[in-house]
């Protein structure tokens, strides 16, 4: 028989990367010279993203923000829209003339909501949105 022979395992001297979140990212108010420094760190792996947001995660997966929501919210039908059975965006939410969506609140008119996206913006609307839908 041979002989055996054991080692002790190497105690671990790698730093883990400090976790920073999309949401401290997207609202902090430092200048852009610490973002420009927290954008490096995150490429250097000293820092590491954590919970990004829903635009942060669209624009590193190159997808409008809309489809990734929309992913996000059909995860339940996720294999069929992957195999094409179904749409990703349902149809009748779907453009109608290619410039606005249909009224499906009746005492709000697209006038009214797409003045009041311009306002907050589509990440704050979005948000919202979600939010609406999970209180629902």
């Amino acid at each position: 028989m041979g002989t055996h022979q054991y080692n002790l395992p190497l105690p671990d001297y790698t730093v883990k990367p400090t976790a920073i979140s999309g949401n401290f990212l997207a609202r902090n108010r430092y200048d852009a010279v610490a973002h420009a420094f927290f954008a490096c760190d995150l490429y250097t792996g000293a820092k590491e993203l954590t919970k990004p947001t829903m635009l942060q995660s669209a624009y590193l997966a190159r997808v409008n923000v809309t489809y990734a929501w929309w992913a996000h919210k059909r995860q339940a039908e996720r294999a069929a829209i992957e195999a094409g059975v179904i749409p990703l965006v349902p149809p009748q939410l779907a453009k109608t003339n290619g410039s606005v969506l249909p009224a499906l609140v009746p005492d709000i008119n697209d006038v009214e909501l797409i003045h009041i996206a311009q306002r907050v913006g589509t990440d704050r609307m979005l948000a919202a949105a979600m939010a609406a839908e999970v209180n629902h």
